[in-house]
């Protein structure tokens, strides 16, 4: 028991060590032979032997408790009571470090659990893919929209849909948004995928959240065909009205038969008949404008020069009115920077976007207008018409891309819906911002 305590055997090794160092030293001096000093140098060795022990013994333990942190050992335990002070004290504060850590490991469960029902009960399906796109996890929404039920990698969803799978690699890639139109045992469904990046114990994971937007788009569609059905009954009441009221009044100057003929009644007659006409073509330029919106033909995509392109049309629109009066600017990131179009319908979409602009300085003092053309950090290519007209007021703005909707006494209403398709075929877009002082139309392709 009484070499139980660490530091009285310590301080014991320690006397005896110098005791029998002496011991030797004094046998080597005084003997002529050094075999009598081997004995008193071997207890010397054990000696040192020990008291190396006796120093190792704490970061053993420190090792042996470490070690069995890291194999989540639970039942470690020290003994607390030993007549060491020292040693009963290291004891306690590694139990107690263990058991603070049995508590966050246990905090840490159920952290967990709690995050693991709660995806479970989001509609929004979440999935989590690493670098070599295994699933790390996937709640039930998700497997439910894509139509898998042991998702454990995006190699998988090329049995449900090439694209569902080609639409993950992407996503997987670096890209943050798509869309897709996911057609499974003839259901289809609309999916919007947004995906973002994290780090996690030195692995790169993205985040991608699966969320049905049918119902959000079904109500889309159908608010665009109210308004577009409230433009035609519009246009097309303010045609036939007219047209209906000056025929009733015309047929009553002939009707009965007998009635006589002058020529006031012969004059408003033609005038009448005229007024007739007028509708009536303008009708038809309207039936037409809404098939030409309807019947857009597929782009033929070739190599275009986006300089040589715009500064081309700047020479067609040198003969519209205000042209010399208004400061134009043409600039390009590079003087050949091209891109893949149909050249035609994007000379339209431009066209179209510098006579609105055109239109918007009229009564500017120093009008001036900007086309840009660059490419963005992602390789797209973006095209700017940027005016600095008085500005598009919010309650328009909204409206602006609707068919038929139109500012303009002789506009069709139709040349935004038509570059918006245009540039929707090309698998681009259109956008607009704008304030008091300046307006930008952006075209990204």
């Amino acid at each position: 028991m009484f070499f139980r305590n660490t530091f009285i055997r310590l301080i014991t090794y320690v006397f005896l060590l110098i005791a029998f160092s002496a011991i030797s030293t004094w046998i080597i001096l005084s003997s002529a032979s050094n075999l009598y000093s081997i004995i008193p140098i071997l207890v010397v060795a054990l000696f040192v032997y020990r008291i190396i022990k006796i120093y190792n013994t704490t970061p053993e333990k420190i090792a042996y408790f470490l070690n069995a942190v890291e194999n989540e050992d639970s039942m470690l335990h020290f003994p607390e009571k030993t007549r060491h002070k020292a040693n009963a004290e290291m004891n306690k504060s590694l139990n107690r470090v263990n058991k603070l850590i049995q508590e966050v490991k246990i905090r840490n469960r159920e952290q967990e659990q709690y995050y693991s029902l709660m995806l479970e009960q989001v509609a929004t399906g979440i999935v989590v893919v690493n670098e070599n796109g295994n699933v790390m996890q996937a709640n039930s929404a998700a497997k439910n929209l894509l139509n898998y039920q042991s998702f454990n990698h995006i190699e998988q969803l090329k049995r449900i849909d090439t694209n569902l799978f080609n639409t993950f690699y992407r996503l997987k890639n670096g890209e943050t948004h798509q869309f897709l139109k996911l057609t499974y045992k003839n259901n289809i469904t609309h999916l919007s995928l947004r995906a973002t990046s994290f780090l996690s114990h030195g692995d790169n994971l993205r985040i991608i959240s699966v969320h049905d937007i049918s119902n959000e788009l079904d109500a889309k569609e159908l608010e665009s065909w109210q308004k577009l059905i409230r433009v035609l009954s519009h246009e097309i009441m303010n045609s036939i009205t007219p047209i209906t009221s000056l025929s009733e009044t015309l047929l009553n100057y002939f009707i009965p038969p007998e009635k006589p003929l002058d020529k006031k009644t012969v004059a408003n007659t033609v005038k009448g008949l005229e007024v007739i006409n007028e509708r009536g073509t303008g009708l038809i330029r309207f039936v037409e404008s809404y098939r030409k919106l309807t019947r857009l033909s597929k782009p033929v995509l070739k190599h275009v020069n986006l300089r040589n392109l715009i500064e081309h049309l700047m020479l067609l629109l040198e003969n519209e009115a205000d042209f010399q009066r208004i400061q134009f600017n043409v600039e390009t990131e590079t003087p050949d920077i091209c891109i893949k179009a149909d050249e035609a319908q994007l000379s339209q979409v431009l066209i179209n976007l510098i006579k609105n602009a055109m239109y918007a300085v009229k009564d500017i003092t120093e009008p001036r207008i900007s086309v840009r053309a660059h490419y963005t950090q992602n390789g797209r290519c973006e095209i700017q018409v940027i005016d600095n007209g008085s500005g598009i007021p919010p309650e328009i703005m909204e409206q602006i891309f609707i068919p038929f909707f139109t500012t303009k006494e002789n506009g069709s209403g139709i040349g935004l819906s038509l570059s918006r398709q245009i540039m929707k075929n090309h698998g681009g877009s259109i956008e607009a911002v704008s304030s008091p002082g300046s307006t930008v139309f952006t075209l990204t392709i």
